[in-house]
Formats: structure tokens, C-alpha cells, sequence
């Protein structure tokens, strides 16, 4: 798949993203962690939506409390939507956004992190 066309499938999927974060913000609908139910423990990304929804309402404290992987997603995120408007424009970005993610200090730190944020998860709920 060309840079191109990947640009053009997360822009679609940021979108769809952004409108469950709208429903869910706009209505008593939750989103329900599958991993939970089956399992009884919280998931990695269990309280990711609640924390984008505190972030939309500027609360970033309580969006901190929701999930601690709510901070190198939305940067991470962040930076992939500008080179993906970037690629849209003609000028290459995400081959060298991808380059530098494949780090292996930058997959050990997304690691640690999961980690961390998933034993947080269990022991204080999300």
C-alpha cells in the first residue's frame, strides 16, 4: 500500500473514531471492554475512550486517572495526522515517521509503558 493511500485510511478511521467519541460523549452509550467481561481483569486500553472524552472537555487530570496511554497516543497520534495530511499534500512524511516509531528503544518504551499502564489498570481499576 502506497504512503497515499495509508494517509487516506487513517484519516478515515481518525474520523470514525472522532464520531464514537462524539456518540459516546453525547449519549449514556459505553463502549464495553470485551477483554473485561470475558476475563473479569482490565484490558491495557481499558478507560482510553473515558480518557479522550475527559481531553475533549479539558480536563486532563481526570483523563490522566481514565488511562496513562491516553498521553503517547495522542502525541503519537497527533504527529501521524499531520504526516498524513502531509502525504495528501505531496510531501512525504510517514516513511519517515514509520522510521523513526521502528526504533527499538521506542518499541521497548511502548512496551514499558503498556506494561506499567496495564498493572495500574488491574490494581487500581480504570
Amino acid at each position: 500500500m502506497t504512503d497515499k493511500k495509508h494517509a487516506k485510511w487513517f484519516l478515515l478511521a481518525v474520523a470514525i473514531a472522532a464520531g464514537v467519541l462524539l456518540i459516546t460523549a453525547a449519549t449514556p452509550f459505553a463502549i464495553p471492554c470485551v477483554f473485561r467481561l470475558i476475563t473479569g481483569i482490565p484490558c491495557p486500553g481499558c478507560g482510553l475512550s473515558r480518557a479522550f472524552l475527559y481531553a475533549v472537555r479539558l480536563d486532563f487530570l481526570a483523563a490522566l486517572r481514565m488511562n496513562i496511554l491516553f498521553v503517547p497516543l495522542l502525541v503519537g497520534g497527533t504527529a501521524y495526522l499531520v504526516c498524513a495530511l502531509l502525504e495528501l499534500r505531496g510531501k512525504p512524511a510517514i516513511a519517515r515517521l514509520n522510521k523513526a516509531l521502528s526504533k527499538k528503544w521506542v518499541i521497548v518504551i511502548a512496551v514499558v509503558l503498556t506494561a506499567a499502564s496495564w498493572a495500574y489498570n488491574i490494581v487500581y481499576g480504570s
